[in-house]
């Protein structure tokens, strides 16, 4: 999904304020439907805005002039075709479990040091199931009946996680166990490979100095 689908989605609801976009795209729970840095907002508007999709709207605020975004008819039109097209197919992107691709062949004996990374990830997980729990009743956010199906899907989605999470730890306390799978052989072999490749860059380095 590209971010300027998500502002379009965001300024479905209301009209807003860059600030306002910032807001929804950086609380606890943006990453599960959503995720751009507030630097990027502003440029994407702009583009928005010379595509004809968004105008700007100044409201007085306090005695002060703010600037709002809103859909234009072409805009609510985008919006409309992308929400009639099958949605892209899901895509992982979590440091935490690429991480554990290569645990095994780089970190075999620091089992504590994961199970920290876990307790990390537990913490947060556990402080963004909190965040969505309390999101329909926080008075301000506008909420449909599609909305509060995305939300208790990322309401179960966290507290399977979480499940996982004390599993993982439970099993990292205990012995190690062989590979589940190693038609190759490459579990004897891997510490190996890594000891004779540091040994050679140790010895390049000794060299030059």
């Amino acid at each position: 999904m590209s971010v300027e689908y998500s502002i379009l989605s965001v300024l479905s609801s209301r009209p807003c304020s860059g600030y306002d976009i910032k807001a929804e795209f950086e609380h606890k729970a943006a990453s599960l439907y959503w995720g751009m840095s507030f630097g990027s907002i502003y440029p994407r508007l702009k583009k928005l805005e010379q595509e004809g999709l968004i105008k700007t709207i100044n409201e007085e605020s306090g005695g002060r002039q703010k600037k709002l975004y809103d859909l234009t008819g072409k805009g609510w039109l985008e919006l409309e075709n992308w929400l009639r097209k099958p949605s892209a197919q899901k895509v992982v992107r979590d440091e935490l479990l690429v991480k554990m691709i290569s645990w095994e062949s780089t970190l075999p004996d620091e089992r504590q040091t994961f199970i920290e990374h876990l307790r990390v990830r537990k913490y947060e997980t556990e402080e963004m199931l909190k965040y969505l729990e309390q999101w329909p009743e926080n008075d301000y956010s506008f909420i449909s009946e599609y909305g509060m199906l995305a939300i208790k899907y990322g309401q179960k989605m966290l507290k399977v996680e979480l499940d996982w999470i004390e599993e993982a730890i439970e099993q990292l306390q205990g012995p190690a166990k062989s590979p589940k799978q190693d038609q190759f052989s490459l579990y004897p072999k891997m510490n190996e490979r890594r000891e004779l490749a540091l040994s050679e860059l140790d010895k390049n380095m000794r060299n030059n100095e």
